[in-house]
């Protein structure tokens, strides 16, 4: 799993280390100052051959680029900040962050909220049920397990 969001950042961070605008940059890549915009914004990621090309110019690994050995930093009061969300939802069920899935579960919109009870639901994610239930809807709850939880 990736975080566009934080590769973004490590884009901008380079190629703000060699003194380059984003028009610089996208000249040498050979893109447009909107791709790379859309890279920094964390809106998308650069093509892997994009990516081969940065990292002989920044003299750097891919894997540093994509921020793949970096620890995920997360702020308890919100937890999506200078993150994606997908891959913060991603990284919860797969009990990889250091969050406790009822203290920041009114951070979920209903589409994330439902992913995480699905894997709640499965076994495939851990949570403390019982602190859980009272910040579940009806639906929610009966998603969960049916009427054992009203």
């Amino acid at each position: 799993m990736i975080d566009f969001v934080q590769i973004g950042k490590k884009i901008t961070k380079l190629r703000r280390s060699l003194d380059w605008s984003q028009e610089d940059l996208a000249n040498k890549l050979y893109v447009t100052r909107q791709c790379v915009s859309k890279w920094e914004l964390g809106n998308s990621v650069p093509s892997i051959e994009v990516l081969i090309d940065m990292s002989k110019m920044f003299f750097v690994s891919i894997d540093e680029i994509l921020c793949l050995d970096e620890q995920i930093n997360i702020d308890k009061e919100n937890i999506f900040i200078g993150h994606d969300r997908t891959f913060i939802i991603k990284k919860m069920i797969a009990n990889e962050l250091d969050v406790s899935i009822p203290d920041v579960f009114y951070q979920l919109s209903p589409g994330e909220r439902l992913m995480v009870l699905r894997e709640i639901r499965d076994g495939k994610t851990i949570c403390d049920l019982e602190e859980l239930m009272p910040k579940l809807t009806n639906g929610e709850k009966k998603f969960l397990g049916g009427s054992e939880y009203e």
